[in-house]
């Protein structure tokens, strides 16, 4: 079932494809989560491969340059490792519709790809691009109260501690994240929906730097969240990394039927075979 490819610049790259072909049915590309090697957050993306090769969807999971025993590349980022997983899977499998995403970065590089080769059908964005707004402070203010006063100084002191010497605020993850402005990812994130692409997103509770309440979704992406190719759940009972077994389980669970729940056919566009829409379930 497991093949290994080369890719990339002068073939230093390496992935490994699970399952045999199916007409019709895209390729999954998972590229690494951060520091954690191809296989995934506790093997996930090994369990998800060999999920899905039952229903003739094959996965190419790699480490992005940097990660793992991966040599870094002068020019090659998770961006452009991204396009040549796609690039080289297309030359040896002759796939034409890719889903690409995974966790935290990985979800980073496949936003950035999925600007740049129309070939990517679908995305999968765990604690993906996000932005802070109204929602965000309120849940944070509603969250501050219930705790009562008593904790009131302790919550305030840990504010302060995270602001840098300039006094502006700052210490969140996307500190650490390539993400364009609010105003050109919502233009991004429209052009996606107009060109069919189909989106997971799955936001958990150990994104609270970012992500506290459903509404910031819509907030921050616009009218293309209401799309009915967009699925987006809040998970606020998980962490980052899907430690618990059960939470790993409900993600395996939900993005086996989200792939396979859609009729991908031949053309431009994929055609979703179950009526769908955005999802935004707060515990």
């Amino acid at each position: 079932m497991d093949e290994i490819l080369r890719f990339g610049p002068h073939s230093r790259l390496s992935g490994v494809l699970t399952g045999t072909r199916s007409d019709g049915a895209p390729i999954l590309v998972l590229p690494s989560a951060g520091l954690i090697p191809r296989a995934g957050p506790f093997r996930l993306h090994v369990e998800l491969a060999h999920r899905l090769a039952r229903h003739g969807i094959r996965t190419f999971r790699y480490e992005s340059p940097g990660v793992g025993e991966t040599p870094r590349l002068k020019g090659c980022g998770p961006r452009e490792a991204a396009l040549e997983a796609i690039g080289t899977l297309h030359r040896e499998t002759g796939q034409t519709r890719f889903v690409v995403g995974g966790v935290c970065s990985a979800a980073d590089a496949a936003w950035m790809a999925a600007q740049d080769d129309t070939r990517v059908g679908g995305l999968v964005m765990i604690d993906g691009i996000s932005f802070i707004g109204p929602w965000f402070h309120l849940a944070r203010a509603r969250d501050v109260l219930r705790r009562g006063p008593q904790a009131w100084p302790g919550i305030a002191a840990r504010l302060v501690r995270r602001l840098p010497p300039g006094g502006r605020a700052g210490g969140d993850s996307s500190m650490y994240r390539e993400w364009p402005s609010q105003a050109v990812a919502r233009r991004q994130f429209t052009g996606l929906v107009e060109r069919g692409v189909r989106s997971l997103w799955i936001f958990t509770g150990g994104y609270t730097d970012r992500f506290l309440h459903p509404r910031q979704f819509y907030w921050g992406l616009g009218a293309g969240t209401r799309d009915p190719r967009v699925s987006m759940r809040y998970w606020p009972d998980c962490d980052h990394t899907f430690y618990a077994r059960s939470h790993r389980e409900r993600l395996l669970d939900t993005m086996e039927a989200w792939l396979t729940g859609i009729a991908w056919s031949a053309d431009t566009t994929p055609v979703d075979s179950r009526p769908s829409a955005v999802e935004e379930a707060a515990a």
